[in-house]
């Protein structure tokens, strides 16, 4: 027993000895030492919100090689696909009550070589720019109320697709490669094919507004938006099935007397017109339809602009119309996810285009391509192909045709 009791007095020496050391490696009191220690980690480390408000980090890599050959000149270029930018951001939301909750979102677009933005003299074009920062307040039965840079009621409008095909086809603008010249040597006209292309869609897209987003009804989903300086529009769009058919569909109407941040086009900047239009009016809109069972599908898009100029600095009404159509299939065809095969077309036509050289201009775009999604990966690989033709109507100037290969791929996370 003695030696029992001896060990066991050791054994609780030796368990108090170690408890006083490292109570005093720790300065004292270990308990409120590791609580003061941890509340600093909190404070210094990124964490996935607060007791309140959620934080969700988003974003996507959307790269790919493109080739281009305007009939003077080719070359290859690893770059951006500006369809839909290389981004990340930082969402969250908060429940108020079982009726109210707000939110916010910071989004930010990283771009090294925009497709959009290369040219014969340039391969990179690096930019980092704010796409959206905005917070919003929603209720269930009035809607939702977002104030900040984001996007406006009619950007999207005319782009609606249920194919799964807008990575790499949709309708808004050239995309890719429309920085490089068409002019033959010694031809006049303008500079790039974006400046007959004029915007493509002509939305507003995103700026500093006010917006609003009414619930669903019946499918139907309404939104209103002002902003920038000045600049408001309205849009209504929907989303329904018929059978093994579903449809999607939008419409918007703008008006914006803003010089250049809204309209996908610097026409009021120009020179001459001394950064102002009296007024520039815009409706988008589009529709999707694919039909279940077989992945058939076809999407249809159109737009119209008018410009009314300052008279008084030489400048008249300019008027652009563009009108685009897509058909083609997608379907599972392998365990991978969806592949979509389609073909489409677009027309920009440019009335009274440079006032006041008094020219009209065309512009016709005809492409194909492939989406192969991995939806283990939440990956689409992509490889789309466009042949562009302009014509100014004027005898003096003359034109090569574009052709344009982009292959690649995004993913998201």
């Amino acid at each position: 027993m003695s030696f029992r009791f001896v060990g066991l007095a050791a054994l609780m020496a030796s368990v108090a000895f170690s408890s006083n050391a490292f109570a005093a490696d720790l300065g004292g009191d270990c308990c409120a030492d590791l609580e003061e220690r941890v509340a600093e980690l909190e404070a210094t480390t990124a964490r996935k919100g607060n007791r309140k408000v959620s934080l969700k980090i988003y974003g996507q890599v959307n790269t790919g090689v493109m080739f281009w050959d305007n009939g003077q000149e080719s070359n290859t270029y690893v770059v951006d696909n500006d369809i839909s930018s290389t981004r990340f951001g930082f969402k969250g939301k908060a429940k108020i009550t079982s009726e109210w909750s707000a939110g916010f979102k910071i989004e930010i677009e990283a771009q090294s070589a925009a497709s959009n933005e290369v040219d014969e003299d340039t391969d990179d074009s690096s930019a980092i720019n704010l796409r959206k920062a905005e917070w919003y307040l929603k209720s269930k039965r009035l809607g939702q109320v977002s104030v900040g840079q984001g996007s406006f009621s009619n950007d999207g409008t005319a782009t609606v697709d249920l194919s799964g095909t807008n990575v790499i086809a949709q309708f808004d603008d050239l995309k890719f490669g429309e920085k490089i010249d068409p002019r033959k040597p010694g031809s006049g006209g303008r500079g790039d094919y974006d400046d007959y292309t004029r915007g493509g869609s002509f939305e507003f897209n995103r700026g500093n507004r006010v917006r609003y987003d009414s619930p669903t009804f019946a499918g139907f989903k309404a939104s209103a938006a002002w902003g920038e300086d000045d600049a408001w529009d309205i849009a209504l769009r929907y989303a329904g099935e018929f059978g093994d058919v579903r449809l999607a569909g939008a419409v918007g109407y703008g008006v914006s007397t803003d010089a250049s941040s809204l309209s996908n086009d610097n026409s009021c900047a120009a020179p001459g017109r001394g950064g102002v239009c009296d007024e520039n009016q815009v409706v988008t809109g589009s529709v999707s339809m694919i039909h279940a069972p077989t992945g058939l599908f076809v999407t249809a898009a159109g737009a119209w602009r008018e410009f009314d100029n300052i008279e008084a600095l030489g400048e008249y009404d300019e008027e652009n119309t563009y009108w685009a159509v897509r058909a083609g299939i997608s379907k599972k065809f392998y365990a991978l996810g969806k592949t979509a095969f389609y073909g489409e077309y677009q027309r920009t036509e440019n009335d009274n285009f440079r006032g006041t050289l008094g020219l009209d201009s065309e512009v016709d775009i005809y492409g194909a391509g492939v989406v192969q999604k991995i939806d283990a990966a939440a990956m689409e690989l992509y490889l789309g192909y466009r042949h562009v033709e302009v014509d100014d109507n004027d005898p003096a100037n003359d034109f090569n045709d574009l052709d344009v290969v982009m292959s690649g791929a995004r993913i998201k996370f």
